[in-house]
């Protein structure tokens, strides 16, 4: 089996895992964000392959949806649910208030994303392809080890945009399932909206900067997300515990995907060419772990 479909069968796992908890907690909240993500990511994806032209998908996958060269896996829209629903589980641990919860969600999943893309295109001929661009260990105004910035400022875009969203929605009273699928629906097309339109922007705004506004606006946003969540996580410090019951499902979702991400990092010698990577990814491994695995006392 290769790398490609092994991350495959891991994601459809993790996936139904997620699914299967959220179920036996009979949580609305949370099965309708993962519906609405999933089809944001669904739509996205098959609009950006389409329309962009600036990458396309492996063949190699199981299962995909689209015509060939426009095709996209299809745990690709599956994980885009489970990864925002536990990004705003992890946010909702910290008392964060709306806008600070739906912006710590973006930046978990797109640190994350900052090992999985790496690696990914570099795996078995890659998970997809960047047109014209070079695999390199560049890090530069255009490209970070060969993933181009305005890939990780989407990210920044669509899932507190999401989560924002839906957080408005959960504070209003008990409705319908049906009216709570409508609802999912006209959050998923507002936030393609959002998406499509804050990242036409920025392409625009890269093609008159040689590309140095999506690289400094993500650092920027980077750096600012990271630092305010973690000030407010530290005022409760005397409040942290690590004892209590653990959200099993949570831990075993996102260390699977840091797991095979560190694992491929070892594999293609990036942690021994860029030792300096190395420490960030166990950085975010490390802190990931620790945020899942504390509590503040009630």
């Amino acid at each position: 089996m290769n790398w490609i479909n092994a991350f495959e069968i891991i994601c459809y796992f993790i996936t139904l895992l997620l699914l299967k908890d959220i179920i036996q907690k009979k949580d609305k909240n949370e099965f309708f964000l993962f519906l609405s993500a999933c089809l944001t990511g669904f739509i996205l994806e098959l609009l950006a392959v389409r329309l962009t032209g600036i990458y396309h998908y492996s063949s190699d996958y199981y299962i995909s949806i689209g015509i060939k060269p426009y095709q996209f896996p299809f745990f690709g829209g599956l994980m885009w649910g489970g990864l925002t629903v536990c990004a705003l589980r992890l946010a909702k641990k910290f008392n964060f208030n709306t806008i600070m919860s739906s912006l710590f969600a973006g930046w978990m999943i797109v640190s994350m994303d900052i090992l999985l893309d790496v690696v990914a295109i570099r795996l078995d001929g890659g998970f997809w392809i960047w047109e014209g661009r070079p695999i390199t260990y560049a890090i530069n105004h255009h490209m970070f080890m060969s993933v181009i910035w305005v890939n990780f400022l989407g990210y920044m875009f669509e899932v507190p945009s999401m989560v924002f969203l839906t957080l408005k929605y959960a504070r209003k009273e008990e409705k319908s399932s049906i009216w709570s699928l409508m609802v999912s629906v006209c959050i998923s097309l507002a936030t393609v909206a959002i998406v499509g339109i804050a990242s036409g922007a920025s392409l625009f705004l890269d093609s008159i900067t040689d590309e140095w506004f999506s690289c400094i606006a993500f650092i920027l946003l980077w750096i600012i997300v990271l630092i305010k969540p973690m000030s407010l996580i530290l005022k409760q410090r005397e409040r942290l515990l690590l004892s209590g019951k653990k959200d099993w499902t949570l831990l075993i979702f996102w260390m699977s995907i840091y797991a095979y991400c560190i694992s491929a990092l070892f594999h293609l010698g990036i942690m021994e060419a860029v030792p300096i990577y190395g420490v960030f990814a166990a950085f975010l491994a490390a802190m990931t772990l620790v945020l899942i695995l504390v509590d503040i006392e009630k």
